[in-house]
């Protein structure tokens, strides 16, 4: 079972453009620089994202410590950022596919 982090246990947020995939991204980082917490918004409005996407995504953030693991060689093949584009990427896919399409 996963302990629940308090507000404590962040220490450092990051706010990143990536004008490649068109979006700002939100990391949450730990002590240990260990990332605790994400979330992403598409587009380039700083001010919308400040506003309503600067706040962790439970389930993106289980995601990419899940595909953190079971791909290891990947996740140390890329840089940090270019991995987390990948799992962002992979994790909107299945949520679309699942809301929108029901994978039928």
């Amino acid at each position: 079972m996963r302990q629940k982090k308090t507000k404590d246990d962040v220490t450092l947020v990051k706010h990143i453009w990536d004008e490649d995939n068109d979006r700002w991204m939100y990391l949450e980082y730990n002590m240990v620089h260990k990332i605790i917490g994400l979330n992403f918004m598409q587009g380039d409005e700083y001010d919308c994202f400040k506003k309503s996407w600067c706040i962790s995504d439970e389930g993106l953030t289980h995601f990419y410590h899940q595909m953190s693991c079971t791909f290891e060689i990947e996740k140390n093949s890329v840089n940090t950022v270019e991995f987390i584009n990948k799992c962002m990427w992979s994790y909107h896919c299945a949520i679309r596919c699942y809301e929108e399409d029901n994978c039928n």
